[in-house]
């Protein structure tokens, strides 16, 4: 019975996880189902991330020159952007909406959440969603790189700038690939802002 139970898990993400032009990574791809399962199966209110981990694996993603990670325990999909619909009268690092499995779910600009340079019209972008309790949240980046380890003991935590931006939304600083730095996102803080709660779902859906 536990085992159909993995299997059906399996089913449904390789079903959620969508790659443009067949061109995603296996291993990225393996990682990605293998850590939503792990989280999916666990009892509520457990996760594969917790304080005292003793690694936090992540997906590398490039923003603009610099490669930021999201723990793979805080992912729910990733799926290039297609159409979106902006929301007037809202911050500029709220994108839009989009609709994701014909639900609206609401999308932010990393760029100008942390004050980098936009990227240029008709760049491809990607969409890592995040989710906390079933709320999913799609975070807008340039290019998805590759599953690596963190070590919590090795981060550098970045000190508090006036506002709180962008050190807010960095838990931490390490390794990355190669020589390049990883910039570890906090996607508690990110997913506490309040223009979320102002991007109501009753918005009607992105084209």
């Amino acid at each position: 019975m536990a085992e159909d139970a993995t299997e059906s898990v399996r089913d449904r993400l390789h079903a959620r996880i969508q790659w443009a032009e067949g061109q995603g990574s296996t291993a990225l791809n393996k990682a990605l189902l293998q850590a939503r399962s792990r989280r999916l199966a666990a009892p509520r209110g457990t996760g594969e991330r917790g304080d005292d981990a003793t690694e936090i694996n992540a997906l590398s993603c490039r923003i603009g020159a610099e490669h930021y990670g999201v723990a793979l325990a805080d992912l729910s999909e990733v799926m290039p952007l297609g159409n979106w619909t902006p929301v007037p009268g809202q911050p500029q690092y709220l994108l839009g909406v989009t609709n994701l499995r014909g639900e609206i779910r609401p999308v932010l600009d990393l760029h100008s959440l942390l004050g980098l340079e936009p990227p240029s019209a008709g760049d491809r972008s990607w969409v890592a969603f995040i989710d906390d309790d079933g709320v999913e949240v799609g975070l807008r980046v340039d290019a998805l790189e590759r599953v690596v380890a963190v070590d919590p003991a090795t981060l550098t935590i970045p000190r508090d700038s006036g506002n709180g931006l962008p050190q807010r939304f960095v838990a931490g600083i390490g390794a990355g690939l190669g020589s390049q730095a990883l910039i570890l996102l906090d996607t508690r803080q990110i997913l506490a802002l309040d223009v979320l709660r102002d991007a109501r779902p009753d918005t009607r859906c992105a084209s």
